[in-house]
């Protein structure tokens, strides 16, 4: 169950930053400067890249509790950076003049103010289930899948 819940935090950070960056409030708004378009491609690629890299730790074989961590770390630091943008001065998680097109997923408005710390709180149990699991697995025995 852990390993499935980190791999869910995974494909949310590259599907989630696609879905809410690669449209008109984003990437394909006029009004936003090339710079802010190039950093926005960085924070959609950090997070594919990222989230990529989590699946590829959590389930390759050899997959072990170091693995885990590394995976967990790869699924929860966009999060955790995300959760960090906020702080910053003036930061807000939508343009006031956008405020009303907010992207949809699954029919569910996208609001990063709930999906981040409810994000991070997935990737926290997902890893603690996971090292509960893999500490029961005796050293010597095959690691069983999740």
């Amino acid at each position: 169950m852990g390993r499935w819940l980190l791999s869910i935090a995974a494909v949310g950070n590259a599907v989630l930053q696609w879905v809410d960056d690669y449209n008109s409030t984003h990437i394909f708004n006029p009004a936003f400067t090339a710079h802010a378009k190039f950093h926005d491609g960085i924070t959609i690629s950090l997070a594919t890249i990222l989230g990529g890299l989590a699946l590829i730790y959590l389930w390759r074989p050899g997959y072990g509790p170091e693995r885990l961590a590394v995976g967990a770390l790869f699924a929860g630091v966009w999060w955790t950076g995300a959760a960090c943008a906020f702080l910053f001065p003036g930061a807000s998680h939508r343009d006031a003049q956008f405020a009303a097109d907010v992207p949809h997923l699954f029919g569910m408005p996208i609001d990063l103010r709930t999906i981040v710390p409810a994000m991070i709180a997935v990737v926290a149990l997902g890893y603690l289930l996971e090292r509960r699991r893999l500490r029961t697995i005796p050293r010597s025995a095959p690691l069983p899948p999740p």
